[in-house]
């Protein structure tokens, strides 16, 4: 777990593992130089289970995730944000898949929207099996970070997290542990996703980054094995309508060379862009 300024959730966060029916785990919490009370909640929480690395400055997202890696003493790592909620048999039913697995390295699940209050916004269920969820990745990623069970050792054998990706690394290890084994999603509902303004998806200075990073991941993933003509189809429409936001984007940021470059190079998803500016409105777009 990686928080930061999370005091207003990462009680209910903590609490929920805590309260699993799995009971032989530890929970590392690599704070981002939090200037609220977070460290205090967890403290106070009083779990000798709970190991806590308070950084010295903000490091960003992905180098407190390496951090929490490197630290994690057991062979399967689950992630959790300080802000999601996970169910209390969650770590005992993804723990007996990857045992029962060995083929298989993350393991994600259904999961539940929820809003700030903790009230249900909706339910998403996504594909399962291993094909189904690497043909999904090619067009959208189904593995939420919070649902998400990895072995270890294998994420270090493809690199851990990549550096290169300040938003999206979550995203940039399954296709990296997609490239040397399996992957698969529980059809269960096992953890909730708090979905607020203030979280780093929605926060608009990240818009840039963003999209930076899901347009190359979503070009990686036009090379995953097994990808049907429809998957590939609906990748390269991904492709295309996150590289023209993504030249969007670079024109708010006035980098006029790079954003013509994007422009030219995706200029076939325009009939893209305006279909789905009549099927959903503007903000369907400007939400990606």
């Amino acid at each position: 777990m990686t928080c930061y300024n999370a005091a207003s959730t990462i009680e209910e966060s903590v609490s929920s593992i805590i309260a699993q029916t799995f009971s032989d785990w530890e929970l590392v919490v690599v704070d981002n130089f939090s200037t609220d009370n977070s460290l205090t909640v967890v403290k106070n929480l009083n779990d000798d289970r709970i190991r806590i690395f308070a950084l010295d400055k903000n490091h960003g997202r992905t180098p407190a995730l390496s951090i929490a890696l490197e630290n994690a003493h057991a062979e399967f790592v689950a992630i959790l944000d300080a802000d999601d909620i996970s169910s209390q048999d969650r770590l005992q039913q993804q723990f007996d898949f990857l045992t029962n697995n060995p083929n298989i390295l993350v393991v994600g699940s259904w999961y539940r929207n929820i809003d700030q209050h903790g009230n249900l916004i909706n339910e998403v269920r996504t594909p399962t099996t291993s094909v189904d969820v690497m043909r999904r990745m090619a067009s959208d990623n189904p593995i939420v970070n919070s649902s998400a069970m990895f072995r270890k050792q294998s994420a270090q054998l493809v690199g851990g997290y990549n550096q290169k990706f300040l938003y999206a690394q979550d995203f940039a290890l399954w296709l990296a542990l997609a490239s040397i084994g399996e992957l698969a999603i529980l059809p269960k509902f096992l953890t909730d996703i708090r979905r607020v303004t203030s979280s780093l998806s929605s926060i608009s200075s990240n818009s840039l980054i963003l999209v930076a990073d899901n347009y190359e991941l979503y070009r990686q993933a036009q090379k995953l094995p097994g990808l049907s003509l429809l998957n590939n189809l609906s990748g390269k429409r991904t492709v295309g309508l996150y590289g023209l936001l993504y030249a969007w984007r670079l024109l708010q940021a006035r980098k006029l060379i790079r954003a013509l470059g994007l422009l030219i190079q995706n200029l076939w998803a325009l009939p893209l862009v305006a279909f789905e500016l009549l099927r959903k409105g503007f903000k369907s777009l400007k939400s990606i």
